[in-house]
């Protein structure tokens, strides 16, 4: 029997993933591509067979259930894709969009070259208005390397097993069609200055003149004009985004030739110490507890690709309605909407970047750091697996291509560069970067382990044994950023080749016990000694890891909701 979600039973194969994907930069003008295309995979250098052609369902990964197939990418073969479609231009330009394809690709159009990209967790766009036409073939050319690569790769591994997940090779995510007029609004960047009661507003393009229009419950409360691509919205009296009142504004962009539709929620970062010493992570300059849960992101059908945009929404809706108000999105960057519902449902999110470098050395990453082995310094890059300048170079690039692709999404509290040590090089730089590009956020330079003093947090896992809260203060906030991993198997709604996971249980009733004990004596009594959050691992059980608070398939919450969510209330309240 094929384990699927409920969402993967009742697809809609003819028009998959039919949501608009860019929530933060909207047009009226949209058209899907996703559906049934065509794949084959060749050896490198190699072109397609015209005889070879086998069917995908386009935007979910080969390999995956929901795409039809059953092959796998290695190093050495390229996948090309291929579509039929028609289209009718009008007089304006016309861009291609790809929310995700992993890692390396050529687009081709009617037998032209259309663009190339590299870094399987970026969207982007190519202008296609000079090739065109009513009746299109599109041929996309993919490699993927997958853990030999030496661009980010994340959970994903070639010899998967355990704490490694099956790779996604190629189209991910949706792939669509706007038109835009000859003068449009290419980028946008909203950044809030709660404080000042302010919203800075950076446009760019090749328009001359843009009206800004922000608008609260449906009306119109500020008006302006702009000159230069540069204008702030003064926001008196202005209704705070929290994760208990997600509350959202409407900006609306006017230029000459177009007009786009975007958002914006006032709120702001910030670590302070309290009465008692301790530095605490703060939402709106007001202490918060933050109570999360490490999230994968991979779905039992489709891989790194969620099912459905309603799929997102009830395991998002779930997790806020236990009250747990953080995400750790964990080595991997989501698709563009999964954040839009972060944003309207009221859940902070720390994302990492996705982990790359040479080969996982289970002894020097895992091991050893978890039994005290912590003090090494990460300009030693050939025993963090970053000896190879390339990678370095790569690694840059990608992640500026993260910070530019979800800046302008209020939920995202917290970038994590490093998560224990692997990959990890240069963090204190790193972090600089970070911090020099977006100053409205915290960084969590050294997730788990290899910290070198550098960011805004104290950050440490812990499965094996209790946790204790150091005996000398930091400036940084404490988090404990990993903990837990409780594992109980739901046989009939995940499939693990072979069991993984850090403690086992053998039914519900005792692994919800063990989840509250473990809250009630460890990470109750250390908020009062300086713990600032907590993030258990994690949302769902992912192939081997059966550790999730969720079945791989969705269809079953193992612990206690009601309990899990006075958990979290008691947590929570007992920092204010």
């Amino acid at each position: 029997m094929t384990l699927l979600s409920p969402w993967a039973e009742k697809l809609d194969r003819q028009n998959p993933l039919p949501e608009y994907p860019r929530m933060q930069l909207q047009r009226n003008s949209f058209f899907s591509l996703n559906g049934l295309w065509k794949y084959q995979i060749v050896q490198a250098g190699e072109q397609p067979n015209e005889k070879n052609w086998k069917d995908i369902l386009v935007p979910f990964a080969l390999g995956s259930k929901l795409s039809g197939t059953q092959e796998e990418l290695r190093p050495g073969e390229t996948l090309w894709y291929q579509k039929f479609f028609k289209y009718k231009p009008l007089h304006m330009r016309t861009m291609l969009n790809f929310e995700g394809v992993d890692q390396v690709c050529a687009v081709y159009l009617n037998g032209l070259p259309a663009g190339m990209h590299a870094g399987g967790y970026a969207p982007f766009s190519l202008d296609v208005t000079a090739m065109i036409k009513e009746n299109n073939v599109l041929l996309v050319k993919c490699n993927d390397d997958s853990d030999q690569s030496s661009l980010a790769f994340g959970k994903q591994r070639i010899e998967h097993g355990g704490i490694w997940y099956t790779p996604s090779s190629g189209i991910w995510q949706s792939v669509w069609m706007e038109n835009v007029p000859a003068s449009f609004v290419q980028d946008l960047k909203i950044t809030v200055d709660y404080d000042a009661s302010r919203v800075y507003i950076r446009l760019a393009g090749n328009f001359t003149q843009a009206v800004i229009n922000v608008a609260a419950g449906g009306k119109m409360i500020s008006r302006g004009i702009t000159n230069d691509k540069n204008y702030t919205v003064e926001m008196p009296k202005f209704h705070p985004w929290t994760p208990d009142d997600p509350f959202l504004y409407d900006l609306y962009i006017q230029t000459e030739d177009e007009t786009i539709k975007s958002y914006f929620g006032m709120r702001k970062f910030s670590a302070a110490r309290d009465g008692t010493g301790y530095t605490r992570f703060c939402l709106n300059n007001e202490p918060l507890f933050l109570s999360g849960l490490l999230d994968q992101g991979y779905s039992v059908d489709g891989l790194m690709t969620y099912p459905s945009d309603e799929a997102m929404q009830f395991e998002l809706n779930k997790i806020h309605d236990m009250h747990f108000n953080l995400l750790r999105k964990h080595v991997k960057v989501e698709c563009r909407r999964w954040y839009y519902w972060c944003d309207r449902i009221g859940i902070l999110v720390m994302q990492d970047m996705p982990c790359g470098g040479g080969s996982y050395d289970l002894k020097y990453h895992g091991i050893r750091p978890m039994l005290g082995q912590r003090k090494i310094k990460d300009n030693q890059y050939e025993k963090t697996g970053r000896e190879d300048l390339q990678s370095r170079k790569n690694y840059y690039y990608e992640l500026d291509q993260m910070l530019d692709n979800l800046y302008n999404c209020v939920c995202v509290c917290s970038w994590v560069p490093f998560n224990e040590g692997w990959g990890q090089f240069d963090s204190r730089k790193v972090s600089e970067h970070i911090q020099n590009y977006d100053t409205t956020r915290l960084v969590d330079s050294a997730s788990g382990w290899f910290d070198q003093g550098a960011g805004d947090f104290n950050s440490r896992h812990v499965y094996f044994h209790a946790f204790h809260t150091p005996m000398r203060k930091d400036d940084r906030i404490l988090l404990l950023s990993e903990f837990g991993g409780y594992t109980y198997l739901e046989s009939a709604h995940s499939e693990p080749k072979k069991l993984s996971g850090y403690k086992i249980f053998k039914d519900r009733i005792r692994l919800d016990e063990a989840i509250q004990k473990l809250y009630s004596q460890e990470i109750m009594p250390a908020i009062e000694k300086g713990l600032a959050g907590c993030i258990y691992t994690q949302v769902s059980d992912v192939e081997d890891e059966c550790n999730g608070l969720f079945t791989a398939d969705r269809r079953i919450l193992k612990i206690d909701e009601r309990e899990m969510k006075r958990t979290n209330e008691r947590c929570i309240r007992s920092m204010k």
